[in-house]
């Protein structure tokens, strides 16, 4: 994120002007439909997720139907991205279980998985990337997207959106960790990593309030997305791979691959607990009220 928040504007002109630029990156990325590669697709995936967690951050002045509006436009816009990114990330989730569990996977069997996976992407690519309807509507919405953008309301500003939204992140990603500790279901784990996710951009955009305690905290909340993150991909080849017969007709080394998976993630997913107790070791009170004070202190000194 090259662009900084500036103490001398108000906070919720501040995101919005970070929004705008990601709206703008997102649409520079995707460029001509004809010529979108695994990094463009990559880069615009990451821009529309700052997007959303910048509406999260101003949803307090933006209001709630408004919030809502734009969320859902955006989430949308991401949909096709998706595609294309999860059908790339199977393969290099099967590639680096294979690595992490050299030889105990019969070196066959993984290739005609690979293939299998390999078909599968490059028909979504084809789908997606290279035929006259694919991009062409997420790119007229992002279009239209940026328009609203510039003609938002935001009569409130400062910290008391800017709180109320981190507060609310913060809070949801505590009440995840909590519903993942009773129940490690592919969708609690799954929220959980969205809300985290959510936090690490909304610290990143916080970053100059506050340098060197922000980034502690941004590495954290980098490493427990990460984990969360390999999780996620692990828990979807496993479907893939069992509810999928036809693609994957060799059910003994699919079997083989499945335990593997199981015991990657029981790993993944201890390491991510230990951190998220330390990451959410605040209550949200507690920790609305740092951030608060140091964004005071930030502000006070574009005074003197």
């Amino acid at each position: 994120m090259g662009a900084l928040l500036k103490r001398t504007e108000a906070g919720t002109r501040g995101i919005r002007r970070l929004v705008r630029k990601e709206i703008a990156q997102a649409r520079k990325a995707l460029g001509e439909i004809d010529s979108l590669g695994d990094d463009s697709i990559h880069d615009a995936r990451k821009s529309l997720k700052r997007v959303r967690a910048g509406l999260r951050l101003l949803r307090e002045a933006l209001g709630a139907r408004v919030y809502r509006r734009e969320n859902a436009a955006f989430r949308d816009s991401a949909r096709p991205l998706t595609e294309v990114r999860d059908a790339t990330v199977m393969l290099q989730t099967l590639d680096a279980l294979a690595k992490r569990y050299e030889g105990e996977i019969d070196p066959a069997a993984l290739e005609r998985m690979r293939q299998a996976l390999q078909d599968e992407r490059s028909a979504i690519r084809e789908r997606v990337l290279e035929t006259a309807s694919g991009l062409a509507p997420v790119k007229v919405s992002l279009q239209e997207g940026a328009q609203r953008a510039k003609d938002w309301t935001l009569d409130r500003r400062g910290w008391s959106v800017l709180g109320a939204g981190l507060r609310r992140v913060y809070e949801s990603g505590q009440d995840a960790l909590a519903a993942v500790q009773s129940d490690r279901s592919v969708d609690k784990l799954h929220e959980w990593r969205k809300q985290v996710k959510y936090l690490w951009h909304h610290l990143k955009f916080l970053r100059p309030v506050r340098p060197a305690i922000m980034e502690k905290l941004i590495e954290q909340a980098d490493a427990l997305g990460d984990l969360l993150g390999d999780d996620h991909d692990l828990a979807i080849l496993r479907q893939k791979l069992t509810e999928e017969s036809e693609s994957f007709p060799d059910r003994e080394p699919v079997a083989a691959v499945v335990e593997l998976i199981e015991r990657c993630r029981n790993e993944l997913e201890e390491e991510a607990l230990a951190l998220g107790k330390q990451l959410y070791e605040e209550s949200p009170g507690a920790f609305i009220r740092r951030f608060r004070k140091y964004w005071r202190g930030w502000h006070s000194t574009a005074m003197v």
